[in-house]
């Protein structure tokens, strides 16, 4: 999946086989004939990749810029903690 992110960037979501099926959420500044990767983020499932993708769009959409790339909080903070019950 493909998200404008501005008239400089792309962002797409893009699942990885095996394991699990991790979700990827790649950024990539548009160049002429091509683009150039920015960042790279991984996630569990479709829901925090999306909402990880949406914000990062919103971002630079108002900041136009990759200064907002670099000040943001890596992907991987999303995650929520997994409770295991205990063992008795």
């Amino acid at each position: 999946m493909k998200i404008p992110a501005g008239k400089n960037f792309l962002i797409e979501i893009d699942t990885v086989d095996g394991g699990g099926y991790p979700r990827v959420v790649r950024l990539y500044k548009k160049r002429f004939l091509h683009r150039r990767l920015i960042s790279s983020d991984w996630f569990l499932d479709d829901q925090q990749a999306r909402r990880f993708a949406d914000d990062l769009a919103a971002s630079l959409q108002n900041d136009s810029g990759l200064a907002a790339v670099r000040s943001r909080p890596p992907g991987w903070r999303l995650k929520q903690s997994v409770r295991y019950p205990h063992a008795e």
